[in-house]
């Protein structure tokens, strides 16, 4: 890894919350709003994820999701989610959620979990890439970064494969007014009449803009495809896997990838 500040993390504990809101962010993806029932503060760092501990028809499930919003002390008790719904377990999982909204009924969340954490030094260049649901990690890097350093060097991109998976546009790109040297690039993979912005795969754009050295530090978020894909199309440009932080690392490592 690259080189690292003194962190302190935090050891792993369950709590229960309560939640507090369930909106659609698109046609596919929700926003969950958790809240400790206690009202105690939260123990993590930006780029920690987290253990969902539900109930959904009778049977117990732990399901693993990044956290989407920086630690805030002032609404310590607050977690946010951003969860796509792609199948019919999803479903059940967002109906089970709106149906205990609001109400006093709990469910329990372990965290911190995972080692791509936001722990690099932020006097060098941050690169943070995700890739369709990815954006909820790289939203919370994102906005502790410039919390804690608004004169950092930061390029955000974010890319999908259709027009209608993005959302919370306008509030990324206030990202830009509040870092002095942010820029935030969202990305479409083809071609589309309402889309003005950048196309192409994530690491050509990122190559077009020769941001890359090998004193960048990465943050990746998405399929281990799409992770070590990038890493490795700009290896010729300088940057090193050592330098980069991915939760594949840890759930799909290369050297135990089967190759197809």
């Amino acid at each position: 890894m690259s080189e690292v500040a003194a962190v302190e993390v935090p050891e792993r504990y369950s709590l229960e919350c309560r939640v507090a809101s369930v909106r659609f962010l698109n046609r596919g993806t929700f926003q969950v709003e958790l809240e400790s029932s206690t009202g105690a503060a939260l123990r993590y760092i930006a780029g920690h994820y987290l253990q969902l501990n539900i109930d959904i028809d009778g049977q117990a499930h732990s399901l693993f999701y990044s956290v989407a919003n920086r630690p805030d002390s002032k609404q310590p008790g607050r977690l946010q989610l951003f969860i796509q719904n792609g199948s019919l377990f999803t479903e059940k999982l967002l109906r089970r959620l709106v149906q205990i909204c609001g109400r006093q009924e709990h469910l329990t969340v372990a965290l911190p979990m995972g080692r791509a954490f936001l722990q690099s030094n932020l006097k060098k260049p941050h690169l943070l890439v995700a890739a369709g649901s990815g954006i909820s990690k790289i939203k919370c890097l994102a906005e502790e970064i410039v919390a804690r350093d608004p004169s950092a060097d930061v390029r955000v991109y974010w890319s999908n494969k259709d027009i209608d998976d993005f959302y919370l546009l306008e509030e990324f790109r206030e990202w830009e007014t509040q870092g002095e040297n942010l820029s935030f690039t969202p990305i479409l993979e083809s071609e589309h009449p309402e889309w003005n912005g950048r196309t192409g795969f994530i690491f050509e754009v990122i190559q077009e803009d020769q941001y890359v050295s090998d004193n960048t530090v990465a943050y990746l978020c998405g399929s281990p495809r799409m992770v070590y894909g990038t890493i490795d199309q700009l290896a010729p440009y300088g940057l090193t896997e050592a330098n980069c932080y991915s939760d594949v690392f840890e759930y799909a490592p290369r050297d135990k990838r089967v190759a197809v």
